[in-house]
């Protein structure tokens, strides 16, 4: 029995070492920046379906998962000979704080009171949600351009 422990020792030591560092699920919201801190570097990052979620490298040690659309899917981290670092899903979920949905009939819109309210259009929202989106992807590409 003496000479077991140490062999069920070892083997348990080989599973470890055969798992991903992290494998907890990642929740983030949509346009919002999850930070993950790895304790190794990566030398490599793959992500299940982009446009669901992006990941930007700050360095090879801290990345920065985005929640681009609804859903989920994976994340996976290699580091040094092929070893995987982290493993999990990314979830993106609606961030629905502070804000105020009104249903017409089969319209939703959305409004975001923090604490003046303004409209927020969301994925999903009917039509009359397109003149506040091609504002904001009007805004958005003014301030691109100007940083330039």
């Amino acid at each position: 029995m003496r000479v077991l422990r140490p062999l069920v020792a070892a083997v348990a030591a080989v599973f470890m070492l055969a798992t991903p560092a992290s494998a907890r699920d990642v929740r983030v919201a949509l346009d919002q920046a999850f930070p993950i801190r790895l304790s190794e570097a990566a030398e490599g990052i793959a992500i299940g379906n982009p446009s669901i979620a992006g990941v930007s490298v700050q360095n090879d040690m801290f990345l920065f998962v985005t929640g681009r659309s609804y859903g989920s899917t994976n994340l996976v981290v290699v580091g040094a000979n092929g070893r995987v670092l982290y493993s999990g899903r990314v979830v993106v979920t609606p961030d629905e704080t502070d804000v105020v949905m009104i249903t017409r009939g089969v319209e939703t819109a959305r409004l975001e009171c923090t604490p003046l309210c303004r409209p927020r259009p969301d994925i999903g929202d009917g039509a009359s949600s397109q003149s506040v989106n091609e504002q904001i992807t009007s805004r958005a590409a003014t301030a691109a351009a100007s940083r330039r």
